[in-house]
């Protein structure tokens, strides 16, 4: 290659990469950056070759012979001074030739170049055009991300007790207290935290009117010390120490204004305000409780009578009874209560081919439909107790039962709901990844966890099923979840709860 030629494929070179690095944003970097050297240099080196070629063309005819004007054959114009242009004619086409050569060396080595780029980079199709993007997903943020998380408190394999959505505020139910975040930026709102060398080992399910109940318990000692909790800003209202065994386990709801516990052969209802008794139930003789949960008007109540099991509608106000029903049981079983308006409980029955299902009432105790907790949509999550393998509390909602299910493998990968009214499926969503858990969201949607990268959240329409929405964090920095999360929804996103820490995850983090 000529002097001009290597100094304007240098020049050219230079010109592109710093074109990339303005336009792009960025500088090409490994092979692309030699690619775009290597055709700048063939592109300049080709002009040179063409500009090469169309100076040898005239001085060619230049330099040909004149024709004779005569018979004479002596030639009379002046004598040349300058260089001979028969001399000139050979160089310059020389130099084309070198120059059209120096071109299609270069030429060649910029597609080997090419070449080689498109085998190291995945994302380059045959065509030599980058694939197109798939279509954004709708989010509760354009530009999802892991907002702010909180460390681990306790040690591997200590398990939290619970949670509560509280609109913009998350409270968690953590071994060491009862805490609220913020779903903005993570901040502790408020904090109960737990007595010396005392744990918190039961919280209701939920709060009414703005009050939850909590229990603090020591190492090897009843769950006993029972307190109320106003939520929006964390002061105890009430304390009260039950005597015996304590607390049955997670026996404690709330419903309306009245708090109920499930202590030692007692259920018994207090004021959510001032802890003063409003009523209390007997357990029958040889009779326990296995579940209880409440409304303002309606109170939930499971009990193992010897082999055989019933469940009891009572008056949350006043604990009269308004109906009871043997439930099919003839063998010791658990129960949880997933909805008390409409009435679904789910039991587990330690008979092999005994009832292993959730069952649903009508108002007035008549069972309407059963769905078995395995089956042709595979094995049910169910609450902690019941559920075999993966439990969390089913979402009720519309006339549908929305839980998590496992198929193909050994972790739930669908989410599926059933229709209440009769028991059929109503709708099945295959997730890409294991599914871990599920929340209703305000605007009557459910959303799904699965575990992909710091969580991916898939929001499904309740009617149907089908995908409207995900929020999938593009963060480089990535947060851990636990095998048992929970997910709540907060307005402009979610928070992740891990509920039982494995290997230094965070107690809580939200995706926003």
């Amino acid at each position: 290659m000529t002097r001009d030629g290597v100094s304007g494929a240098l020049f050219g070179a230079a010109a592109v990469l710093l074109a990339a690095g303005v336009l792009g944003g960025s500088w090409p970097t490994g092979w692309a950056a030699a690619v775009c050297a290597l055709v700048c240099a063939a592109l300049g080196v080709t002009v040179l070759a063409a500009r090469r070629g169309r100076r040898t063309a005239p001085e060619a005819r230049d330099a040909a012979p004149l024709p004779s004007s005569g018979t004479n054959d002596t030639d009379t114009r002046a004598p040349r001074t300058g260089p001979d242009k028969t001399d000139a004619e050979p160089r310059t086409a020389a130099s084309g030739r070198a120059s059209i050569v120096a071109a299609a060396v270069v030429w060649t080595l910029a597609l080997i170049a090419a070449g080689v780029w498109v085998d190291d980079d995945g994302d380059i199709e045959a065509t030599g055009k980058a694939p197109a993007k798939p279509a954004p997903t709708a989010s509760l943020d354009p530009r999802p991300a892991v907002a702010w998380s909180i460390p681990g408190v306790g040690q591997n394999h200590d398990r939290s007790v619970g949670f509560w959505g509280l609109g913009s505020t998350v409270a968690q139910g953590r071994i060491d207290g009862l805490f609220a975040y913020d779903g903005t930026d993570g901040k502790v709102r408020w904090g109960v935290p737990a007595p010396t060398r005392e744990a918190l080992c039961a919280m209701t399910p939920d709060v009414e009117e703005g009050v939850g109940l909590i229990a603090y318990g020591r190492h090897d000692k009843p769950c006993a010390t029972l307190l109320a909790v106003r939520v929006s800003d964390g002061k105890v209202l009430w304390k009260r120490n039950i005597g015996g065994e304590g607390l049955v386990e997670d026996t404690l709801a709330v419903g309306g204004t009245t708090a109920l516990s499930a202590e030692e052969g007692v259920v018994r209802a207090r004021s959510t305000e001032s802890g003063e008794q409003r009523w209390q139930r007997a357990v029958p003789k040889d009779c326990e409780t296995l579940a209880v949960d409440a409304d303002a008007t309606r109170t939930l109540l499971a009990e193992q009578c010897g082999k055989g099991a019933r469940l009891l509608a009572l008056d949350t106000r006043t604990g009269a009874q308004r109906w009871t029903r043997d439930l099919p049981v003839e063998s010791d079983a658990t129960a949880a209560v997933v909805s008390v308006s409409p009435v679904v409980l789910a039991v587990d029955e330690a008979d092999k081919r005994g009832t292993h299902a959730f069952l649903v009432f009508d108002d007035k105790g008549a069972p309407t439909v059963t769905v078995p907790l395995s089956g042709p949509e595979g094995i049910l999550s169910a609450p902690e107790g019941v559920a075999a393998d993966y439990f969390l509390r089913p979402v009720v909602r519309d006339g549908l039962l929305v839980t998590l299910a496992q198929r193909e493998s050994m972790t739930p990968a669908y989410a599926v709901a059933y229709s209440l009214k009769d028991g059929r499926k109503a709708w099945s969503y295959h997730a890409e990844n294991q599914t871990m858990a599920l929340a209703a969201e305000p605007d009557g949607r459910i959303a799904v966890l699965e575990n992909y990268g710091s969580g991916r959240i898939t929001l499904l329409d309740l009617a149907t099923g089908k995908v409207s929405g995900r929020v999938e964090p593009d963060t480089g920095r990535t947060v851990g979840i636990s095998i048992y999360p929970e997910l709540v929804p907060v307005p402009g996103g979610h928070v992740v709860l891990n509920q039982i820490l494995m290997q230094a995850e965070p107690a809580a983090y939200a995706l926003r």
